[in-house]
């Protein structure tokens, strides 16, 4: 089963430690946006090189990476593609993201199931009509996966 991870990009560091501990654990790929997409090595290597208090540093990170309209539309595309390529979108929401809304967004009319893992956000209106699946926590997702990955991956083919 391949999903594609959308998830908040501050957060890629403690997000990429549980996608790959779920990919070990539950024998799925999970593709990540941030990762995954060979064309921003470079800048995922230099990003992820600067010293994360330091504000001198980042704000000259994201003067070099500040995105024209063409780069923008470059990323977004890719994302989308990857989307369409995978089983599902699998979430983590801590906090509110616009890459992550629209990613969830996008794979609600692709008719892709969503998994969607929030203590916080769960009762969400939006949520509760457009996730397929419902989560409080990383537990639940694993434990659902487990008993239903042959199933799902049926499903989704």
């Amino acid at each position: 089963m391949r999903l594609y991870f959308a998830h908040n990009f501050n957060d890629r560091f403690r997000f990429r430690e549980i996608e790959l501990q779920l990919e070990k654990e539950l024998s799925i790929e999970l593709y990540n946006p941030f990762y995954d997409d060979l064309t921003r090595k470079e800048e995922m290597i230099e990003l992820d090189s600067i010293n994360q208090d330091s504000d001198d540093r980042i704000k000259s990170f994201e003067n070099k990476f500040n995105r024209d309209q063409d780069s923008a539309q470059l990323i977004v595309r890719r994302d989308l593609t990857a989307i369409a390529s995978c089983q599902g979108l699998f979430t983590i929401v801590e906090s509110p993201s616009f890459g992550t809304t629209i990613e969830m967004c996008y794979a609600t009319f692709m008719k892709k199931p969503i998994f969607f893992v929030s203590e916080k956000y769960i009762n969400h209106p939006w949520i509760k009509v457009y996730a397929t699946h419902k989560f409080s926590n990383l537990e639940e997702f694993k434990d659902f996966i487990k008993r239903y990955k042959f199933e799902l991956e049926e499903e989704t083919k």
